[in-house]
């Protein structure tokens, strides 16, 4: 049990630490005078990375450490506040990653008055961590090691109750694969939303922590500065979000983009030969929906509680089984066209694997584009990627290399075309089409990752105007991200001022700022991100992968004409 427990209720949630070589649990009370005060989400993960762990130590060795963390704002009544933040040094990137995870999880660790959760050091043997009405122990994990998320998540459900959430690894995490992910309970009890992006598996893994459980209070140890004020700001915004994004998203969900994507040449095809599939109507939203309907599955689902765009599905086989929930965008492209795989089950079914397994689906997406421009598999064999990832749970050797990550995976193989930036898979947007993204991927302390500052709505193939969009997007999807509210309710300025006056409902004037100041201290947290990777001898602006360079797309003339020069000022305004 933890030391110096106090379980009142706070409006500042408390910061819990596990030493778990020592086994000793430690509660920090973020109060007004407290440093870590301003810091939620992303933001507190990144800090304290930043300013805790040495830039240059092995990410899976004892020095690294493991945060998982809560918004300023998730388990409010704000739309969309369900989300959390998983951080540390990453194995794939071997810079400061956060990974963004929604799910019935972080709202509950929010219930429990926790705003975040450290790990340090390493345990002597496997554990899991519970809490429970704001207190938190650690348990013996050997009943739960060398089950996948899937049987992990069944046992738990069990052994806690059908109302607890989890952040939990599969085995991928256990044998510290770089592409590993963490694995967190849907609001139908599934392992299926995952901070998937940086090996965020791995190091929960390194730290023998197979899973975190988290139950609900018996009753809410939130607390408001001013919940009716609250309620006064949040209310019409939920509404308004409802009504305007949940009719575009909520019957096709991420899904529906595939078409727009294939129109602007922006869906990976054949490992980025290409920006458009021919096959892209047999894997588009569409498509997807009529399978859903075909097969009784669901659409319109909530991801995490309070969500009001309620764009997850769920999708069966033909007997009526669960295959996967939720089938996203990215996904659909690494695993379809990536592959040149037009089949939506078979998709779905790779998706199953890596949830369960706990491997990121755009890094293996990636990895298997590779394989088969390796020539081990031929393009399009769905079945022959199906069985490979299929491999991994016998320890097959070449199955086994899926876990590498896309870059080392191709040093391994020997192919050319390895598309990546700071060693990471890109999600599944051509980067020579999309080149807002793109000018995100390059200067982004994270590397290839969209969630980092989306701005996929921008399809011009011309250059100019694209580093300020993504400027301001990071900038603004860093303040979503540090309130655990999901970025699509669409990160902009004068949604930076409705969080700001519900900062203040919440929190009183301790954290009130307005919106030119929260810009600044997100300009802040990037600096802070990028110093970091710098100190771990990682560049702050990269480049294309040189096959990008080189090639325009087969298609049509696109390439890439972006200005190295003008790159190198990203960080000019910033500092």
């Amino acid at each position: 049990m933890e030391n110096n427990a106090d379980n009142s209720p706070n409006i500042f949630p408390n910061l819990v630490r596990i030493d778990l070589a020592q086994k000793k649990i430690t509660r920090e009370r973020i109060t007004e005078s407290h440093p870590l005060r301003f810091y939620a989400g992303k933001a507190l993960s990144s800090k304290i990375i930043a300013d805790e762990v040495p830039p240059t130590c092995d990410p899976l060795g004892n020095e690294n450490k493991f945060v998982i963390t809560t918004g300023f704002l998730t388990g409010t009544p704000a739309p969309n506040s369900g989300r959390g933040s998983v951080g540390a040094k990453s194995p794939l990137t071997l810079g400061i990653k956060e990974s963004n995870v929604g799910g019935r999880t972080p709202v509950l660790m929010m219930r429990n008055n926790l705003r975040g959760l450290v790990l340090e050091n390493q345990a002597k043997e496997w554990v899991i961590i519970k809490i429970q009405d704001g207190a938190v122990e650690i348990l013996d994990g050997a009943p739960y090691v060398g089950l996948n998320n899937y049987a992990l998540t069944e046992k738990l459900l069990e052994d806690f109750g059908s109302k607890m959430g989890a952040f939990s690894i599969g085995m991928g995490g256990e044998l510290l694969f770089g592409n590993s992910t963490v694995g967190c309970t849907d609001m139908e009890g599934y392992p299926s939303r995952h901070a998937g992006r940086g090996g965020m598996g791995a190091v929960m893994g390194s730290k023998k922590v197979k899973a975190i459980v988290v139950i609900p209070p018996k009753h809410s140890l939130m607390e408001f500065a001013n919940r009716d004020a609250f309620l006064e700001k949040s209310r019409p915004w939920f509404k308004a979000l409802n009504i305007a994004q949940k009719e575009a998203k909520h019957v096709f969900g991420t899904p529906g983009c595939v078409m727009a994507m294939n129109e602007s040449h922006g869906l990976p095809t054949q490992n980025y030969r290409r920006g458009q599939y021919e096959d892209a109507e047999k894997i588009s939203g569409e498509a997807l929906h009529d399978l859903i309907l075909k097969n009784n599955g669901k659409f319109g689902l909530a991801c995490s509680p309070g969500c009001a765009i309620q764009c997850s599905n769920m999708v069966m086989d033909e007997a009526g089984n669960h295959v996967t929930s939720s089938l996203e965008y990215e996904t659909i492209g690494l695993l379809g066209s990536n592959i040149l795989n037009n089949d939506l089950l078979k998709i779905s079914r790779l998706d199953h694997l890596c949830d369960d397994l706990g491997i990121d689906t755009i890094e293996t997406g990636s990895c298997l584009g590779l394989f088969m421009e390796a020539g081990i598999i031929e393009w399009g064999d769905a079945d022959s990627a199906i069985r490979l990832v299929e491999g991994m749970y016998q320890n097959n050797p070449e199955s086994m290399q899926l876990g590498l990550g896309v870059y080392e995976l191709g040093k391994a193989l020997k192919v050319d075309r390895i598309p990546h930036v700071k060693r990471q898979a890109f999600p599944s947007y051509e980067p020579r089409a999309l080149k807002a993204p793109a000018v995100t991927f390059l200067t982004s302390p994270m590397g290839a990752d969209h969630t980092a500052g989306d701005v996929t709505g921008d399809h011009a193939h011309l250059p100019e105007g694209k580093l300020a969009l993504s400027k301001e997007r990071q900038l603004t999807t860093y303040l979503v991200d540090s309130m655990g509210i999901c970025y699509f309710v669409g990160p902009s300025l004068e949604l930076t001022d409705t969080m700001a006056h519900l900062m203040k409902a919440r929190y009183g004037d301790a954290l009130y700022q307005d919106v030119n100041s929260w810009l600044k201290w997100a300009a802040k947290c990037l600096v802070m991100e990028r110093d970091f990777n710098t100190a771990a001898g990682l560049s702050p602006v990269d480049t294309l992968p040189q096959f990008m360079l080189d090639e325009k797309l087969e298609e049509a003339p696109i390439g890439w004409d972006f200005s190295q020069q003008e790159l190198e000022t990203y960080w000019e305004d910033l500092e």
